[in-house]
């Protein structure tokens, strides 16, 4: 029997970190309170994320993408595309961040610190 690939729909590839964070934010950073959400894949153009709190799709969110024991390298918008609830009070939420290349080269900065950083932790994954 012959198998069928299934076409790649991603425009750019995501990268699996096990234990980055970032803060979340409602509407402007400078006016919300921030939650936090545990990052469970990222790429330039997006980030798959767990938050204890549900976001309507298609709602614009702000995103500090987090490097340990530092303050956020990043704050970026982007626009939510799927929230589905995981287990108990957990949702899985994937945001498109707007296709803008100076924070798209952030971004990529910051993938570059954290797979470093993610491989010298020892911790449980």
């Amino acid at each position: 029997m012959k198998t069928i690939a299934k076409k790649e729909r991603r425009r750019s590839p995501r990268i699996v970190l096990h234990s980055a964070v970032m803060d979340v934010y409602d509407t402007d950073i400078k006016l919300q309170t921030k939650h936090r959400g545990r990052i469970c894949d990222v790429s330039t153009l997006g980030v798959k994320f767990i938050s204890n709190k549900p976001y309507a799709k298609e709602s614009t969110i702000y995103v500090g993408l987090l490097l340990p024991n530092y303050n956020s390298l990043i704050n970026i918008s982007g626009k939510v595309v799927r929230c589905e609830q995981e287990r108990g009070e957990e949702y899985n939420i994937s945001v498109e961040f707007k296709e803008d290349h100076y924070q798209q080269s952030l971004v990529l900065e910051y993938i570059r610190i954290m797979k470093l950083w993610d491989n010298q932790w020892t911790g449980p994954r």
